[in-house]
């Protein structure tokens, strides 16, 4: 199976499907967000999932998906994870849905319009989505404080994770769209009588 088929947004080769036929992905990425938002609290790899959304999912779609995985993040936080229910709380989390927002917005535009193969654009979608991330909260950081989590050893390891969490959750959406493809219709088969 082709890079391309994992990541079809932009490629003419493979249509994009309805948002409703990738409802396992869907799925699957949610999971993956609260897995992550359990995992690592205040670390959710949202650039990675900027580019998985954005490389598989129509913009609208993909938007809507990644409101899901910020909402999803945020209820875990103020419901089970102790995050302080005051207004520089919320102003973050306003920050983060923002920044990850504007990820989506830059990977869509390197998927759809830079026009470059898949095992090239998911890279680069990738350093546009985390610069874009990062640029935008820390432009919200110098309004609301909180600058000192921007030092290069911090942002670099949350580059390392984002990497790491596209790379993992490629290598899931490969294995789904391949095993949808070995499965048969039972639509198509009929039923044998003897």
């Amino acid at each position: 199976m082709a890079l391309e088929d994992v990541f079809p947004v932009g490629t003419a080769a493979t249509p994009v499907r309805e948002w409703r036929a990738e409802a396992p992905w869907l799925l699957l990425l949610l999971a993956a967000a609260i897995g992550s938002s359990v995992t690592f609290a205040c670390v959710t790899p949202f650039a990675a999932f900027a580019v998985l959304t954005a490389g598989t999912l129509r913009l609208r779609h993909a938007l809507g998906a990644m409101i899901a995985i910020w909402a999803a993040n945020q209820f875990l936080g103020y419901a089970f994870m102790g995050y302080p229910f005051d207004g520089s709380s919320v102003a973050w989390g306003i920050a983060l849905a923002a920044a990850a927002g504007a990820a989506t917005v830059a990977a869509n535009a390197i998927f759809t319009r830079a026009k470059l193969p898949a095992w090239l654009g998911v890279p680069i979608a990738l350093v546009a989505a985390f610069a874009t991330y990062e640029g935008v909260l820390l432009l919200v950081s110098a309004i609301l404080g909180d600058s000192q989590n921007f030092a290069p050893p911090i942002v670099a390891k949350l580059a390392l994770s984002d990497a790491a969490w596209l790379l993992a959750l490629g290598i899931l959406r490969h294995w789904l769209a391949a095993l949808a493809r070995s499965r048969p219709l039972r639509a198509n088969r009929r039923p044998i009588h003897s």
